[in-house]
Order: structure tokens, then sequence, then C-alpha cells
């Protein structure tokens, strides 16, 4: 939950992953409250009682929101697909703006290594630009974390992928920020009090 927070706030690539990773660990965990408890839950010793709370019952809140959409053995959240459709569409945004140059080159320098990923990711010809760029961030983090074999190449098109997905993370975030602004932004320009 704070690691989520932090992510989401800062990077919403960064927070994406995370989702997925917290999916997977509550499959990992076949779905145990009383397991995330003690695996992931009770390492948060620096937490007060309360904090300590909100932490269990985001997990918890999670694993049902899994159960209830029949993601036991694979997918992600619609939440968090509704979100990098969103990010997708942002992106889509940007390719057609003459005054983003800088991440369209960013985006093409990575479009090479996106069309091999494509053929490599089972479905991959089904995703669209921002869910085949994070599901290869992701593949490749599986591969670290199983300390396999990553060959010289497969970490170059990662550098250039995570390139153009830093960009968009970025833009995406300002945009929002200002989004957020402006609808607390009363008609005479003063900022509502909440």
């Amino acid at each position: 939950m704070i690691a989520a927070q932090r992510r989401r706030n800062e990077n919403i690539i960064e927070y994406i992953l995370y989702m997925w990773q917290v999916e997977d660990m509550i499959r990992a965990n076949g779905f145990d409250m009383a397991k995330i408890d003690e695996t992931i839950v009770s390492k948060y010793t620096n937490v007060d009682e309360d904090t300590r709370r909100q932490i269990h019952d985001w997990w918890d809140n999670l694993l049902t929101m899994m159960q209830v959409e029949k993601l036991e053995q694979k997918g992600h959240l619609k939440i968090i697909q509704m979100l990098m459709n969103d990010v997708y569409n942002y992106h889509l945004y940007l390719l057609t703006q003459p005054t983003e140059i800088p991440y369209q080159n960013a985006f093409q320098s990575a479009w090479a290594d996106l069309s091999v990923f494509e053929k490599k990711i089972p479905g991959g010809d089904k995703m669209h630009h921002i869910e085949l760029s994070i599901t290869a961030l992701y593949e490749y983090f599986l591969l670290k974390v199983q300390k396999k074999l990553i060959l010289a190449d497969t970490t170059n098109a990662i550098v250039r992928i995570s390139r153009y997905l830093n960009i968009l993370s970025n833009k995406y975030l300002a945009a929002e920020r200002e989004m957020k602004k402006a609808a607390e932004t009363n008609a005479d320009g003063t900022l509502i009090k909440h």
C-alpha cells in the first residue's frame, strides 16, 4: 500500500508494474490472507498498528477484487487495465502533437524492439503499445528474479523501451496534476479550499 501510493505519484509505469507484481504475490500466496499477513504484512515493522491494519485491508481488498474478477490464474485487475488504457490514450495523443518530437523520437527508437517482443510474447499481437511495453518490462524483471541468462540485445531493447516509458510517465503525471489543479480552481481563478 505504501509503496503503491508512492509509485502511483512518482511513476505511473512503475506503479502498473508494481501492481502486476502484487497480483502475482497474491496468487503465490494461494489467495490466503493469513499467508499474506505472514509473508508480506508482517514485514512492515516500522509502522503503527493503524497503518499495519490499513496495509492488511489493502491486500485483503485486492485479493477480494481479484477473486470477484476471476483472476486466480492470470490476468490483471480492471482498475489497472483501465489505467493502462488511459496511459495508452495519452500516448496516442502525444504521438499526434507537433511539440512532442522528443517523445515521438524516443518511441520510434523502441518501435523495432516492440515488434520483436510482439512476436515473442504470447498474445503480443493483441496488445496495444503500452501493454506490450509493460509486459516486456515485466517479463524482463521475472527473468532477472529467476537469475536466467539475459542477452545484451534484450537488455538494450529494455533500455530503449524504458526510455520512452519514462518520458510518457512524466508527461502523463504532469498532465494529471494539471487536470486536478484545474478541477480545484473556481471560475474566478481562485483555488477551492477543501
